[in-house]
């Protein structure tokens, strides 16, 4: 259970970062074309001025796209680390409680037996007595 836990993890987080990657290389492009359409005046109309203030030049609107794109990654890697840390707290207190439980059953298995022993014992003494009346 926790092998395909942690495959389906792995899997589903890495799937998570292609798909920011690739989501990252389409507004690049878009971003990069929005630029050149701006530096050839087309459509500046449809554009609002807080958006048009990001394409002053080609570095402002690249270092944009990294920036929101290093955002994503981190809350992608900030839930992995969240996934992982809930993962070990879940197999540390399982394993925890595991063995409370084993060592309790191993010390009510022993008082058993030590009442058991204590039985036949008396028994014994019993048989003892008799045997010598």
């Amino acid at each position: 259970m926790r092998f395909c836990f942690w495959n389906l993890n792995i899997i589903t987080i890495a799937q998570c970062r292609d798909l920011e990657n690739r989501h990252n290389e389409n507004i690049l492009e878009i971003a990069m074309s929005s630029y050149d359409k701006m530096g050839k005046n087309e459509g500046e109309e449809e554009m609002p001025e807080e958006l048009r203030a990001l394409f002053v030049d080609k570095d402002t609107v690249i270092n944009t796209v990294n920036a929101s794109h290093d955002m994503h990654l981190l809350k992608i890697d900030n839930q992995e680390d969240k996934m992982v840390t809930r993962a070990n707290g879940w197999a540390a207190d399982t394993i925890e409680t595991l063995h409370t439980d084993e060592i309790n059953r191993n010390r009510k298995r022993v008082l058993e037996i030590n009442i058991y022993v204590s039985h036949w014992r008396d028994e014994l003494d019993f048989l003892e007595l008799q045997d010598t009346n």
